[in-house]
């Protein structure tokens, strides 16, 4: 019963954070300082802004590990070349996403499909309309005591799960799961993402926590945590990374819709195949974190840099299904209607992308 409470008041969190707003504070990757570039005043005081075929779009993106590519295509000027610039708010949450798409402040995003798609469908005026450069939930176990050797010592243990549902939750469930843990076995606590979960690492807050990278291999090459596992190993079907439009977007301005989105996979592609040693040197700053471990975080998570648009729908249902096995969607919560995939498959077709899941 007790968990049935708390997952109630969890969903009603996510509704009226989504019909009430959220408020515009940003969370601590973003307080470092702007990740992003191509911003309303610099746009508005390039000349190229006034041409023609350059198109500025509001957006919101992810920052951290989350948003990192993206933010450096930015900064790089590879969306520029492309003709495209943008109004960029610094992504704080999910919930704040929905509130700004429904109060008109922004068209385009990116984030965590879990909060989307029950946002979508109770009335959101959004669809996810592709793939992030990754979706397959890229988090990691860490525990910070050594005598933690495996998944299997967590039990009687303090977890961090980043929130108290979504993705990160559920990895460390199925995780623990795996290896013969229930949830009543362990203390379960929301610590934040980012630094805010490593710092409850560091201080022996938790036992072990979900955490991005770069904060698993800094944990390593500190010495003050060692990895126990990958969640996209434990949980290979879950979707975790999509873009979403408003259907303001969607309807009447198609074609820069269209733009973005082809866009946005080849600056990615760019970023992967010529610009990868630089794009190492600029998140390892943006993120205080040596280059070798940077770049021993980014490699070892290569093999799910996909670049691939079409939102896989085998992946997205399971994902619902998922969230309402754990009590954290309505059971009349459907995938359908929340996504399309018309853009999507347009972008990859025109760069010549093909799903890496179906080889």
């Amino acid at each position: 019963m007790k968990k049935r409470i708390i997952s109630v008041l969890a969903a009603a969190a996510l509704i009226v954070s989504v019909v009430a707003g959220c408020s515009s504070s940003k969370n601590s990757e973003a307080s470092k300082k702007p990740e992003t570039a191509g911003t309303a005043d610099s746009a508005s005081s390039n000349p190229s802004s006034e041409d023609d075929d350059t198109i500025k779009l509001r957006t919101c993106f992810a920052t951290g590990m989350t948003g990192a590519v993206n933010n450096f295509a930015i900064e790089k000027g590879l969306y520029k070349e492309l003709g495209i610039e943008f109004d960029n708010i610094q992504w704080s949450s999910n919930d704040e996403v929905l509130s700004m798409i429904t109060r008109g402040e922004v068209d385009l995003a990116d984030g965590d499909p879990s909060s989307y798609i029950p946002g979508i469908y109770n009335g959101v005026p959004a669809k996810l309309v592709g793939n992030m450069w990754r979706y397959s939930g890229c988090y990691w176990l860490v525990a910070g005591d050594d005598s933690i050797k495996e998944i299997s010592d967590l039990k009687g243990k303090t977890i961090g799960t980043a929130a108290a549902a979504g993705g990160m939750r559920l990895s460390v469930l199925k995780m623990l799961e795996e290896n013969g843990i229930g949830e009543d076995d362990v203390t379960l606590v929301a610590n934040g993402t980012y630094q805010s979960a490593y710092a409850t690492l560091t201080s022996g807050e938790v036992d072990a926590t979900i955490i991005h990278n770069p904060y698993a291999a800094l944990a390593e090459a500190e010495g003050t945590g060692h990895i126990l596992g990958r969640a996209w190993d434990y949980i290979p079907d879950y979707y975790t990374g999509t873009i979403i439009a408003s259907n303001e977007m969607i309807e009447k301005q198609p074609e820069k819709l269209q733009r973005f989105l082809t866009a946005y996979y080849k600056v990615h592609e760019e970023v992967k195949n010529e610009y990868f040693d630089e794009f190492i040197s600029w998140a390892a700053k943006q993120m205080n974190t040596p280059e070798d471990v940077m770049k021993k975080a980014v490699e070892s998570e290569k093999d799910v840099w996909f670049d691939y648009p079409v939102i896989p729908e085998d992946r997205i249902n399971t994902t619902v299904e998922y969230l309402k096995d754990y009590g954290w969607l309505d059971k009349n919560v459907k995938a359908d209607g929340t996504y399309t995939n018309e853009f999507a498959q347009k972008a990859a077709d025109e760069l010549g992308l093909t799903d890496p899941e179906s080889k």
